[in-house]
């Protein structure tokens, strides 16, 4: 469907609302109605959503259409319809975290990307869905059920974000709080054709303590690269609150950055699988696709892999540890594990078993990952390569095929790396696969220079838009 020819506020993109807004052509009222409308008509086919709240939506957008009709908006994305992530929590929305054990009473505190999100205005529409306290790259479990992907609802949404992407993607809200540990917001941006950016570790601060320290960045997840630079405005700055990593003075306007996007003269390393990874045949065209466009486009191509052995070992004891950590700051009972997600339980324990000598030790495989990327953005602005080597997977299982691997992190091998680098790293849709399952596209800039990895997806947005969805599709 073309942008210009929406009719239908539902369809819309923040920019877009907050043009209608500006003009009094709409009001944040409608379109919240229009959200809202929108996941009661979808979401029984996805499961999207641990919470949906109209009456504090509805409030909200009330609120946000009498500073519009004042002249007196709190920003470009006062009134735009937004959900959060089911790990953040929401004032008057249970904290749910994707868990049995998670709270069954409204929550009364809020962390400071929720802050900033209303210091901009937006329309909380609700929450939407994770696996048990985020720990896996699919979203399901035996507390909640299954997110299903909207482009074919046998297919897994991906995650930890999955319920965010899934919204992106059938438009219930326009802008979706997401956040990305090895690769939450990227997996699911990719397996439902969605736009994700995890932004620089820094930007967006956390003020709050996780056993992830700088592994878990939080971001948006959007239709388009516009909406996520608007989020981006909202959200990225300093705080003297920020518990881990650094945000630099001043911070960009993301928005006007891509607004002058060219892809001219950019010098882009192409990576088809970092050395050592498979990808699947449709996944591997499509990327080259991409990567002829943007040399069309006037990028400047070059094949290279960044030259790092796959970092996977050191990973896997950093996010051991702190889910081992998560678990135990819950302290559930003999019983109540028998409720929680299995594949949970078990890296639980082996997360028990790391010494301090083994954290330590994956600490410098990151350390040295950070120098090998940095020396790799000397020459070149930006990385690209496939964000997931394989289209979205069977729902409701955490290894495709039903054959079990070290990890689930074994099927995305493109994504974890850059958790431990901090840098920013995108997932913009380029294509389908043969079943009509969308591919993702990712680029990773050096740190701090989230403006190349906007601006190289706005111009790839721009010049070959993928299509998009007006209702799930069942499988």
């Amino acid at each position: 469907m073309n942008m210009m020819e929406k009719t239908d506020l539902g369809e819309m993109t923040a920019a877009q609302l907050s043009e209608l807004f500006a003009s009094g052509k709409a009001s944040p009222v409608e379109a919240a109605k229009a959200s809202l409308a929108r996941i009661e008509k979808f979401n029984p086919s996805v499961n999207a959503f641990a919470y949906v709240v109209p009456e504090l939506a509805l409030a909200e957008a009330k609120a946000s259409e009498a500073r519009w009709k004042k002249g007196e908006p709190l920003s470009p994305i006062d009134g735009a319809p937004t959900t959060i992530k089911e790990l953040t929590p929401v004032k008057g929305i249970p904290w749910r975290r994707g868990s049995v054990l998670g709270a069954t009473t409204p929550s009364e505190k809020e962390f400071l990307i929720m802050e900033r999100l209303r210091g901009a205005g937006v329309t909380i529409l609700g929450t939407t869905t994770s696996p048990e306290f985020g720990w896996k790259g699919v979203t399901h479990g035996p507390a909640f059920g299954n997110t299903l992907n909207p482009w074919r609802t046998d297919r897994a949404s991906g995650g930890s974000s999955g319920g965010a992407a899934v919204a992106a993607a059938l438009n219930m809200g326009v802008l979706h709080e997401g956040s990305d540990g090895a690769g939450s917001i990227r997996i699911p941006a990719s397996f439902c054709g969605a736009f994700g950016i995890k932004p620089t570790y820094g930007w967006i601060p956390s003020d709050t303590p996780t056993a992830l320290f700088e592994l878990a960045h939080r971001g948006p997840l959007t239709r388009t690269v516009e909406d996520a630079a608007l989020f981006m405005n909202a959200t990225t700055g300093p705080t003297p609150k920020a518990m881990y990593g650094y945000s630099p003075t001043p911070v960009p306007n993301w928005h006007e950055g891509i607004n002058a996007a060219s892809v001219k003269g950019v010098k882009i390393g192409y990576s088809r699988n970092l050395g050592y990874a498979e990808v699947q045949p449709d996944v591997a065209a499509a990327v080259e696709r991409a990567a002829q466009r943007l040399a069309d486009m006037g990028a400047i191509i070059e094949e290279i892999d960044p030259g790092f052995s796959n970092p996977q070992d050191a990973l896997l004891a950093l996010w051991y540890a702190a889910e081992a950590r998560t678990v135990e700051m819950v302290n559930p009972t003999e019983e109540q594990k028998k409720l929680m997600d299995p594949g949970l339980i078990r890296i639980y324990e082996k997360g028990k078993t790391y010494s301090a000598i083994d954290y330590v030790t994956a600490e410098q495989v990151r350390a040295d990952l950070k120098v090998t990327m940095a020396l790799f953005h000397e020459k070149y602005d930006a990385l690209m390569l496939p964000t997931m080597p394989t289209t979205a997977i069977e729902a409701g299982v955490d290894f495709p095929g039903g054959i079990e691997g070290k990890d689930w992190s074994d099927w995305s091998p493109f994504t974890y790396p850059f958790n431990m680098t901090g840098q920013p790293a995108v997932s913009v849709p380029c294509g389908f696969d043969a079943g009509g399952l969308p591919i993702g596209l990712q680029f990773v800039g050096p740190r701090f220079r989230d403006d190349i990895v906007l601006a190289l997806a706005a111009a790839y947005q721009a010049a070959y838009p993928e299509d998009v969805l007006s209702a799930p599709r069942l499988g």
